[in-house]
């Protein structure tokens, strides 16, 4: 009987042991949610140059870009995907022959989809872009001809990333918009430098762009990793007609991002980086209407310490050259 009464005690007190784990496994569940909320795809504060119309001439376009992604691939509770759509305008000024001036002015709807199908969206302005670049290497007064034989250019500069784009997040509000990589800006004032350099040969061509993008801390005292990214493409022009050229180009594209930090302190399930090829056609109309697609197929990535997968991007645009 003695033993018995004894049995019974310790099982009644495996059960509290038991319900007790199962009370704190439930709230535990919603921090753990909270503590993985930097992990998204990150289309906050991005920005895109590829292949650019004819580099002497002044343009303004509009375009539009899409990328997507697929977070938190190692919890099946957690696992979202996100969309990222931008509508852009954007456009280059000269000056003067050796100075450009670039403006960036984009617009997002970004959406946010959980394994129960339940969304979270936003849209808005983003981070406006402006820069200034100067021609080190062959003066941008080349004529503009199909027939030329070789020309060449090589263009530095930087500008700034102005924090217009909203951020409003707020760490323990799980019931807002996912996490710091899904708002419309960063918050911050950002530093852009970058390289552009354009070489062809008769019909044939290479285009390379290169940027780093150096954060600093926002308000909220978060500071997105600095980021380098850029362009390799080789290009080729072929004129149909008097009035119609096709330029059909194929490349890599890469992106790498160091961690983000929280209060000085690094946040893991951030940065990485992103391979991926490049592929594209523009057409040319009278030389001044140019209407182009890109296509990129990543190639590989490590993106969070692999929480994070990137898919298929695609850029549309239309510009007007003067």
């Amino acid at each position: 009987m003695k033993n018995f009464l004894k049995t019974r005690f310790y099982q009644k007190k495996i059960h509290k042991i038991g319900l007790l784990i199962c009370i704190w496994t439930f709230f535990l569940i919603p921090n753990h949610h909270i503590l993985a909320c930097d992990i998204c795809g990150c289309g906050v504060g991005s920005y895109y140059f590829g292949v650019m119309p004819q580099y002497h001439k002044h343009f303004m376009g509009l375009r539009y870009r899409s990328m997507s992604f697929e977070s938190h691939l190692n919890s099946q509770l957690l696992r979202t995907k996100e969309y990222f759509h931008t509508t852009e305008l954007w456009g280059r000024f000269y000056p003067t022959s050796r100075v450009q001036i670039m403006g960036f002015v984009p617009y997002s709807f970004n959406n946010q989809v959980d394994i129960n199908k339940q969304s979270k969206k936003i849209q808005g302005l983003n981070d406006l872009v402006l820069m200034a670049n100067y021609n080190i290497l062959n003066a941008s007064t080349i004529q503009d001809t199909i027939v030329r034989k070789f020309k060449h250019s090589l263009w530095i500069g930087g500008g700034v990333k102005l924090p217009t784009g909203k951020y409003n997040y707020e760490e323990q509000d799980a019931g807002q918009v996912a996490n710091p990589n899904f708002q419309l800006g960063t918050g911050s004032l950002d530093i852009l430098t970058n390289l552009f350099y354009n070489v062809r040969y008769k019909n044939w061509g290479f285009n390379q762009d290169v940027s780093y993008k150096i954060n600093t801390n926002n308000a909220k005292n978060y500071r997105f990793g600095n980021k380098i990214s850029g362009n390799s493409n080789v290009f080729y022009i072929r004129k149909i007609s008097k009035h119609l050229s096709l330029m059909p180009y194929a490349g890599i594209y890469f992106e790498q991002s160091a961690l983000d930090t929280r209060n000085k302190e690094k946040i893991k399930e951030t940065g990485g980086d992103l391979l991926a090829s490049n592929a594209g056609m523009d057409v040319y109309w009278n030389q001044k209407l140019n209407i182009g697609v890109n296509y990129q197929i990543p190639l590989s990535q490590n993106l969070a310490h692999g929480e994070i997968r990137a898919n298929n991007r695609v850029v549309l645009q239309a510009s007007w050259l003067f």
